[in-house]
């Protein structure tokens, strides 16, 4: 989809949003940003493995992941990565993922590429940029590659603009 293809309006009372940040202020003022919108449902975590555990959740599925990069513990690249590899059974490979960060470094956005990010926003988020990235989102099909594929994606390292914790990257 090139940048002057217009983008096919998503009806976002149907979408079920899972945003993950560390930042609890982000995580309010997307939630609300989402809810203005008219998202069917936002469902917030404090990490990537609180959201792996509301993943686990069958029941409160989502369609979107709106995730920041810079975590401790497990990256949003690193949780991307892991979702496209397949690590998670139940989570579905191709699902929306949507990248909020604010290190926009080529290495980052390398990686993020690689990885099929479906879209990428930058902070500071405001309404309308984090709706056009849902749009973005959705109006982007991925042709999913073989898991090793994604395994293969070299991750920030330390020294690398957006790594949160050079010791995780695998």
């Amino acid at each position: 989809m090139s940048p002057s293809e217009p983008l096919l309006v998503t009806a976002f009372d149907r979408l079920r949003f899972l945003v993950v940040d560390d930042d609890r202020a982000i995580l309010e003022m997307v939630d609300a940003m989402l809810r203005m919108a008219g998202a069917g449902s936002v469902i917030k975590a404090v990490s990537a493995l609180a959201a792996l555990n509301i993943l686990a959740d069958q029941q409160k599925g989502s369609d979107c992941i709106i995730c920041d990069q810079s975590m401790h513990t497990m990256t949003g690249l690193e949780l991307l990565r892991d979702i496209r590899v397949g690590r998670y059974s139940y989570i579905p490979r191709d699902i929306s993922f949507i990248m909020l960060t604010s290190h926009g470094g080529e290495v980052v956005v390398r990686a993020a590429i690689d990885l099929d990010v479906n879209s990428y926003i930058m902070k500071p988020v405001s309404k309308d940029g984090l709706v056009k990235a849902v749009h973005r989102a959705f109006n982007r099909s991925i042709a999913l590659k073989a898991s090793e594929d994604y395994s293969s994606v070299k991750l920030p390292i330390d020294g690398e603009v957006g790594s949160a914790d050079p010791k995780k990257n695998r």
